[in-house]
């Protein structure tokens, strides 16, 4: 059996002979049936960034890599303010979050706009109704057939007026809207529309009161309160006081005639942005109205009717038309 074996392993190139011994065997294994396997190790890529020069060592002796890209979050803390979160701004009523950068941004933006105007460069075919005093400024009209950019500026107006007069109501088809343009910033609007009729107040003269007077009425009582063997006693005046006309308007209330009289325009709203009041603004405004309202009619300073005042308004209705008496109607706002 072992001489068929040692002859199958036989090379037939060689010119041994066809028996081979134990050693030739074992030796000719050796030499050309070995098998070597090797083993490569790859490198394992690491997302990390490089270590720093002393990293910080582990229990186990092994340095520790940081990742030195840290993320850092704004927090706040709630102990019950009232503006947690939200703060409404005094001026323009924009509620904003203190610390977002965004959302400082968008009402910096807004408060500028309600404060200081629009900003409005101008369009390439403008209605100008008059040129006031300063060379700079002028009166655009814009009326519901105008086109949509124009139309759409007159938008965002309304929404600077209804922080102060509501929203709703401002605007409707027939209106015609007339912008104060100063230094490529819309500070001023006007909103007027044609009525038939209006109410004249009645001055507090009429009413029964005389203007400029005050009757003071002078009620005394006391307030006693004891401690002990000590004695305190309070004395309180009370004072009637009959008010003067001017000082009546700005109460709020508005007393009118019964009668309607015969008008044409109604002052449906009017505003100025706050950084441009006390500048004749409101004036040059209700100028333009009276000149271009009526085409062919110049209209009087007493033909001009304000719906619903108020206290700023009314002040300036009777400083514009020169007397208490002026006209006031009711908007309709459901035309709007």
């Amino acid at each position: 059996m072992q001489p068929k074996i040692n002859a199958f392993f036989k090379s037939p190139s060689s010119s041994a002979p066809t028996s081979l011994s134990d050693d030739d065997l074992s030796a000719w294994e050796n030499k050309q049936h070995q098998i070597s396997i090797t083993y490569t190790r790859n490198r394992h890529k690491s997302t990390t960034v490089t270590s720093p020069p002393n990293p910080e060592p582990t229990v186990t002796g092994k340095p520790v890599v940081k990742n030195k890209k840290r993320s850092y979050a704004q927090f706040h803390l709630d102990f019950g303010q009232s503006d947690f979160l939200l703060r409404r701004c005094s001026t323009c009523g924009v509620k904003f979050t203190p610390g977002d950068a965004e959302d400082e941004k968008s009402h910096k933006e807004f408060h500028n706009s309600y404060t200081q105007g629009i900003q409005f460069r101008g369009w390439t075919k403008e209605r100008i109704i008059s040129v006031p005093t300063v060379k700079e400024d002028r009166i655009v009209l814009v009326l519901d057939s105008d086109p949509s950019a124009h139309r759409n500026k007159v938008e965002q107006v309304v929404k600077m007026m209804e922080i102060e007069f509501g929203s709703g109501w401002i605007v409707h088809q027939h209106c015609k809207v007339y912008l104060f343009v100063s230094l490529q910033r819309i500070v001023g609007c006007l909103v007027a529309e044609p009525i038939e009729e209006a109410f004249k107040v009645v001055s507090c003269s009429d009413a029964g009161h005389s203007d400029g007077v005050r009757r003071k009425e002078k009620k005394s009582s006391s307030t006693t309160l004891q401690f002990g063997n000590i004695l305190f006693q309070r004395e309180v005046e009370k004072r009637a006081v009959t008010l003067s006309g001017s000082e009546v308007m700005d109460a709020g209330a508005i007393f009118c005639e019964n009668e309607p009289v015969a008008a044409v325009c109604g002052i449906r709203a009017i505003w100025v942005t706050p950084s441009n009041r006390r500048k004749r603004i409101a004036s040059q405004l209700l100028d333009a109205v009276r000149k271009s309202f009526r085409s062919g009619c110049e209209l009087e300073h007493a033909q001009l009717a304000f719906s619903q005042p108020t206290s700023a308004g009314k002040a300036l209705a009777s400083s514009y038309t020169g007397t208490g008496s002026f006209l006031v109607y009711k908007a309709n706002k459901t035309e709007v």
